[in-house]
Parts: C-alpha cells; sequence; structure tokens
C-alpha cells in the first residue's frame, strides 16, 4: 500500500472516533430518550481568521512579581531602590526592569520607574498579562446560527473539520455509513466576531482572557464536521436530534441546539426518516440475522417502541455467532437499528464481565470511582438492576476471569 492510500485511510477511519453504537446507547441510557434513527452528517461549520491585540494571562515569574509589587505597593522608583529593598543584585534587577518594559508593564516617568496601565491590573489579579498586538488565530462557528464552537473543537489531536480534498474523499467512501452533507442556513455573521470578544466565557470558547478590535482577514471559509445525528423521542412525545461529534462521545448541547434551531437541517433529515421508513428494515435485518445463522429468529416492538432481537445465551461468545459486547447494544444498518438481547439473565451478567474485562485489561491501574460508574452504566444497559463490585468480582471468578477477579479484589 502507498504512504499517500496508507493517509487516506487513517484520514478515513479518523472521521468518527467511536462507533454508532454508543451514541445510541448515550441517548437511551444518559438521555433518557427512545432512539427512533441516526444520521452519520457532515455539520457545516464557518472557519475565520481573524487578527486582534490578544491579552493572555500567565503565571508570574516570582521577582517580577515582587518588582511590580514594590513599585506599585511601595513607592519604589529606581532599580538600585528595588534592588536595596528586596536584597538583590542590582544587575539582575536591572535585566528584570528591562524586560517588564518590553512587555509594556513598567515605563519611566521623569526618571522613576511607574507601572502601566496593563501592570497595574497584573498586580491587581496576580496575573502577568502580556498583550499580543495584531494577533492571528482561527475561530470556529457553526453554520446555522454563527454561535461560536468551545474549546475542545480547537484540539486538533480528537477533530478534523473537513474541506477541499479531505472532504471529497469522505463523501467518496464506500467502507462505511452513508454521510449526509449539510447545507448552511445563512451566512456567516460579522458581528459574531464583536459579540464573542464581550463574552464573559472567552475561555470556554478557546479565546484569551481579553481580546480587542477583532477583524475577519478574509470571508469565512465553509469546513464540515463529522458526527452522528440521533432522532429520538423523549418521555411526552418530544422528538429530539442529539449530535454526537469527535470531540467527546456524550451528545454536545451547543450542536444539539444548533441542530435543533435549524428548521432546514430538521426537515432534512424528517424527509429522509420518511424515505427510510419506506425500507424493509425487518428484511434487511433478516439478512443481518441469516448471515450468522440466525435466521429462525425475529424482530419484535419493545414497549417503548424500539426494534430487538432475542436470542438464546448459546449464540453468544466465543462458540457463538454473535460477540458478548453486542448482547443489550445494537446493530446498525443505514439509518436504522435493533437492540440485540438475550432474556437469560446469566448470560447478560456474562456479558457485563465480559465488557468490565476489556476495560480493565487495557489499564494498568483502575480507579475504584470510574469502575464502579463504568459498572452500573452497563448494569442498566443490560437490565441487571443495581449491582456492585463485588457481585462483579464474584462473577468474574465463577466466569474464569482470574485476573479481573483479582484486579477488582484490590478495590475492595
Amino acid at each position: 500500500m502507498s504512504t499517500k492510500t496508507q493517509t487516506r485511510t487513517r484520514a478515513a477511519k479518523r472521521l468518527m472516533p467511536y462507533p454508532e453504537e454508543r451514541a445510541l446507547e448515550h441517548t437511551v441510557h444518559a438521555m433518557e430518550a427512545v432512539p427512533t434513527r441516526i444520521h452519520s452528517v457532515l455539520l457545516p461549520v464557518w472557519c475565520v481568521e481573524v487578527e486582534a491585540d490578544v491579552t493572555e494571562g500567565e503565571p508570574y515569574e516570582l521577582i517580577d512579581r515582587f518588582l511590580e509589587r514594590g513599585i506599585a505597593e511601595a513607592g519604589l522608583g529606581t532599580v538600585d531602590e528595588l534592588a536595596a529593598f528586596f536584597a538583590l543584585d542590582p544587575p539582575l534587577v536591572g535585566q528584570a526592569v528591562r524586560f517588564l518594559t518590553a512587555i509594556g508593564h513598567v515605563t519611566d516617568g521623569g526618571g522613576r520607574l511607574l507601572l502601566t496601565e496593563l501592570g497595574y491590573r497584573s498586580v491587581r489579579d496576580d496575573v502577568r498579562y502580556v498583550v499580543t498586538r495584531k494577533d492571528r488565530r482561527r475561530l470556529y462557528f457553526d453554520a446555522f446560527g454563527s454561535r461560536p464552537l468551545t474549546r475542545p473543537y480547537y484540539d486538533a489531536r480528537k477533530v478534523a473539520f473537513l474541506s477541499g480534498e479531505t472532504l471529497q474523499e469522505a463523501l467518496e467512501r464506500r467502507d462505511g455509513p452513508r454521510l449526509n452533507m449539510l447545507s448552511p442556513t445563512r451566512d456567516f455573521r460579522r458581528e459574531a466576531l464583536v459579540e464573542l470578544a464581550d463574552s464573559p466565557e472567552r475561555d470556554r470558547f478557546n479565546l484569551p482572557g481579553r481580546i480587542d478590535n477583532p477583524r475577519a482577514l478574509e470571508s469565512a471559509e465553509l469546513v464540515f464536521l463529522p458526527a452522528y445525528l440521533v432522532r429520538a423521542v423523549e418521555r411526552g412525545g418530544r422528538v429530539r436530534h442529539f449530535a454526537y461529534t469527535p470531540a467527546g462521545d456524550e451528545a454536545d448541547p451547543e450542536i444539539t441546539a444548533a441542530c435543533e434551531a435549524a428548521p432546514d437541517v430538521v426537515s432534512a433529515l424528517e424527509a429522509e426518516e420518511v424515505a427510510a421508513a419506506r425500507e424493509d428494515f425487518a428484511a434487511q435485518a433478516g439478512r443481518w440475522l441469516s448471515k450468522r445463522n440466525l435466521a429462525d429468529h425475529r424482530l419484535t416492538r419493545t414497549a417503548d417502541g424500539a426494534w430487538r432481537v432475542s436470542l438464546p445465551g448459546s449464540s453468544f461468545g466465543g462458540d457463538g455467532s454473535v460477540p458478548f459486547a453486542k448482547l443489550g447494544s445494537y446493530v446498525v444498518l443505514g439509518t436504522g437499528f435493533f437492540q440485540v438481547w438475550c432474556r437469560e439473565k446469566r448470560m447478560r451478567m456474562l456479558a457485563l464481565v465480559e465488557r468490565i474485562n476489556s476495560y480493565a485489561g487495557s489499564r494498568a491501574r483502575l480507579d475504584p470511582d470510574v469502575i464502579r460508574g463504568r459498572i452500573d452504566a452497563i448494569s442498566r444497559q443490560l437490565e441487571l438492576g443495581t449491582v456492585d463490585l463485588d457481585t462483579v468480582r464474584r462473577a468474574a471468578a465463577d466466569a474464569g476471569r482470574r485476573e479481573l477477579a483479582a484486579q477488582l479484589s484490590r478495590l475492595l
């Protein structure tokens, strides 16, 4: 395989770092809603390169902090006075004063050292503020309402926006779910830059403590963010569209709100919902089951209207046709899906043990609170009721997972 082909393959696999099933599970067990469809989408995002005067805070060097306090609070106005007061070498103090002058904290006021407004603000807040003139940076806004994206979307290790060649490659993929590329519903609002600069939540949106005179250097560029949109129905009948993105494996409240507030987005997905309803989903599921020699089993509807197939315990595990990881989870076929189930509580407990074993086996050390939270989440998913850590330890020992049992014993 050529280097270019390998790069493209890796890029395709990075579109979403987790499968659709995880988004569906979160919708059911965390959002307490019944999913009806899941869409793999490309969300439009405005990328805006801006130039502004930026003020960022950083920790003080110890000597700088005391020198500025000496000027502000003790009226010390020369290098010699500062050196004598703090018992420091004058050359060292002179070097520090030159640095503080260079970053705009200290000025010469007729032969006496004075603090600038920036210097006084730094002493007051105990933060060394540094101003960068004409700082350039990229900012991201959703293309439905020009609302700023939060800090996690600036982490290039997790999130990759698509444009140009990478966008075309994603659209031409044939080894994953079909991508629905959504269109922006309005042009970028330039007022959004000023609104963001004035926001008290600047840090949450990846901005420094202060940004003055922001201006866009060029027209906003349209890029795309991979995501899952899960159509679900809450108790009471309200229809929701929860957004899951590469920034995290939980529904993103801001992106969800942006999508739900865009009528064109909801109507486009609803139209696809109607088209999908015309397809014989039961036939698709039947083909999936037939490939695993499970053709005798049929889909049924649960009380809340979701599709489910109940399989015997012999269908799961090493000798079965379905891995334990699928028990209680979902099989996604296009935009539809069904839950894989087993009525035998013993098998569901084994599935819990196998999932905890998979999680624990990849970690050198287990956090008791994290492992208990994971047991609780999986137990609810598998309808096992309340299961404590010791119960899982004993079940692991009975299943021959001695190493897992030993790990859990150390947490008790």
